[in-house]
């Protein structure tokens, strides 16, 4: 059976929890690619850490704790929902494993174009030729979760948040290659790890393939969720993967001279001013539709206008339950942090699966019965 269809206007119902959806041919066909892709990249990570065991290792160490570091930090952040952990690690498997093998696959190829195009000796042959390749491929795995509704991409923000774990898991693994190879070959290669994990990891790092999949995500997203017109829709999620592969030909480019950290430093603020606006965009856009979902769509005894008022933003949950501490104790602000996580899940899954829907009936009992328990510890005191 194919993929649900999209009506404009419309998502199409979730028939699964996550992306995992044996009915869908695009679940199949990732499947396949990342069989197929998976049979390039495993011989590049063991050669690469059988060419010096112990850099090696420190590499893989280093890479894979910066992935879960900045994977942890990403999903704990997030506004109103945590994401199912299956399709965060979808997205993280689809850059470390599909972007990265199709990429290892059709870079060459780019490079030898671009190279015929420029001179092999030009120093731009890089920074043209890999985003052409590999921002594409990224920006695929979005695609791709878009259209398996299980996946739940419902707003820019889901795109957003899902493209930057897809750029992360891309960005670790070719971090971890680059990395172990140059030790490998350097005199001293635990010092040389040591480099170049501080210098792409945490210098340039964090302005990398996470921020340009985010900003192409976000695009997409719009693309699949907008009931605006085809040509918005089209321009803005086009224009957003071309942005996110200029970013990325910046980023490569020599343009900016001096020592590789100033380089990077210097490069990096375009590309942040771009992600912070994407993501700043994307969140208003998510709190508009919340806003809406609480006017219209979710009774009031379980989510009103005035609870989403409080519920906006991180730091009026903050405040609220400060507030219910000092004025009936500890239990009764552990009592409203639970209503508060209850009602933006009712407020996801209404938005997600629709009103009625097993989900939302599920959010909605846990909001009654945290609302139940936060009046027993004010009336109790």
């Amino acid at each position: 059976m194919t993929t649900a269809p999209r009506t404009r206007g419309t998502l199409p119902r979730p028939r699964t929890a996550t992306f995992i959806d044996t009915r869908s041919w695009v679940f199949w066909t990732s499947i396949a690619l990342g069989v197929g892709a998976f049979a390039q990249v495993a011989p590049l990570v063991l050669e690469s850490l059988l060419a010096n065991p112990a850099s090696g290792a420190l590499s893989a160490a280093l890479w894979t704790a910066y992935g879960l570091v900045f994977a942890t930090t990403v999903y704990l952040l997030e506004l109103y929902e945590r994401r199912q952990l299956v399709n965060v690690v979808g997205a993280l498997l689809w850059g470390s494993i599909v972007a990265v093998g199709v990429s290892r696959i059709g870079g060459p190829a780019m490079h030898s174009i671009v190279g015929d195009w420029l001179g092999d000796g030009s120093s731009w042959v890089s920074a043209i030729a890999a985003p052409l390749v590999e921002e594409p491929l990224k920006a695929l795995g979005i695609v791709a979760l878009a259209l398996i509704p299980g996946a739940r991409i419902r707003t820019v923000a889901d795109g957003a948040f899902y493209g930057g774990m897809i750029g992360l898991g891309f960005q670790v693994v070719e971090g971890f290659l680059y990395t172990a190879r140059t030790a490998a070959l350097s005199g001293d290669a635990m010092d040389t790890v040591w480099q170049m994990f501080v210098l792409r990891g945490v210098v340039a790092g964090l302005w990398s393939h996470a921020a340009f999949s985010a900003i192409a995500g976000a695009g997409i997203a719009y693309f699949f969720v907008s009931t605006g017109p085809a040509w918005r829709r089209w321009t803005l999620a086009l224009g957003s993967l071309g942005a996110a592969m200029i970013l990325h030909g910046f980023l490569n480019s020599p343009l900016i001279h001096g020592s590789q950290v100033t380089a990077a430093l210097i490069k990096g603020v375009p590309i942040v001013i771009v992600l912070a606006t994407t993501i700043h965009v994307g969140r208003l856009r998510e709190r508009a539709i919340f806003a809406r979902m609480a006017r219209v769509t979710v009774p009031d005894h379980l989510v009103s206008p005035a609870d989403f008022e409080i519920l906006s933003t991180r730091g009026r949950r903050r405040h609220a339950r400060a507030d219910m501490r000092e004025r009936h104790g500890a239990q009764a602000a552990r009592d409203l942090h639970q209503l508060q996580r209850a009602q933006l899940a009712l407020l996801v899954a209404a938005h997600s699966d629709g009103m009625v829907s097993a989900r939302a009936a599920e959010a909605a009992g846990r909001v009654t019965a945290a609302r139940s328990a936060l009046a027993w510890s004010v009336v109790g005191r």
